[in-house]
């Protein structure tokens, strides 16, 4: 059977409607990402910082001062990354790591006098009075009028610990001339002086035994 030319005709939008492709959709345009906002390096050491505060409070010595040296690596004059990363060296029990992580911090800040405190520090907990003596002598040197009264106090115990007496009295004398309602410096003064009085009736005495040997 054939179609007529009518039924050819009706037919022919049909087949071609079946064959013709769906009508795509549009896609939905996207705005170009953003490039990230590079951060600034006061940015980077407070984010290392707060990273190795939670590598401290986590037990994580090592980790910290892994830290830390990034921190000076990047600001070689943030003074308090060497103290606490020289405390936790020596906590470690690396004594000659934490020596050496202080005299990197004195010799990037030699005109600093937080480093230099920060260095006589360290000497206290390791038990060098006579480079604490002259590191907090330096750090006051530095501070000159600035020197605050716990620095001066420091100074004066070093100088005790390491057998200058005179020095430490000085010291303590000032302190109670710039303070004199302060306690403090007058018990340490007193007991100072009262080492120091000691020290004298004992060369003294020395000094007539000495003497009387040679007769």
């Amino acid at each position: 059977m054939r179609l007529s030319p009518l039924l050819l005709l009706a037919a022919v939008p049909f087949s071609l409607a079946l064959a013709a492709p769906a009508p795509t959709k549009a896609k939905p345009k996207v705005a170009p990402k953003k490039p990230a906002k590079k951060l600034t390096k006061e940015q980077i050491v407070d984010a290392l910082w707060k990273q190795s505060d939670v590598k401290f409070h986590a037990g994580d010595y090592p980790g910290a001062v892994a830290l830390h040296r990034k921190i000076v690596a990047l600001e070689p004059t943030d003074t308090e990354s060497y103290s606490v990363a020289s405390w936790l060296l020596w906590s470690l029990g690396k004594k000659d790591d934490a020596m050496a992580f202080i005299q990197k911090g004195l010799d990037a800040n030699p005109k600093n006098a937080e480093m230099w405190d920060a260095a006589g520090q360290h000497y206290n907990l390791q038990k060098l009075p006579l480079k604490a003596e002259t590191a907090f002598g330096k750090a006051v040197g530095l501070s000159g009028k600035k020197a605050d009264k716990m620095l001066r106090r420091r100074y004066a115990h070093a100088a005790r610990e390491a057998g200058h007496l005179g020095k430490s009295a000085q010291i303590w004398r000032a302190l109670v001339a710039d303070f004199p309602d302060d306690a403090v410096n007058k018990n340490n003064l007193a007991r100072v002086e009262e080492m120091l009085s000691q020290s004298q009736k004992g060369r003294t005495q020395s000094a007539a035994l000495d003497f009387r040997t040679l007769i």
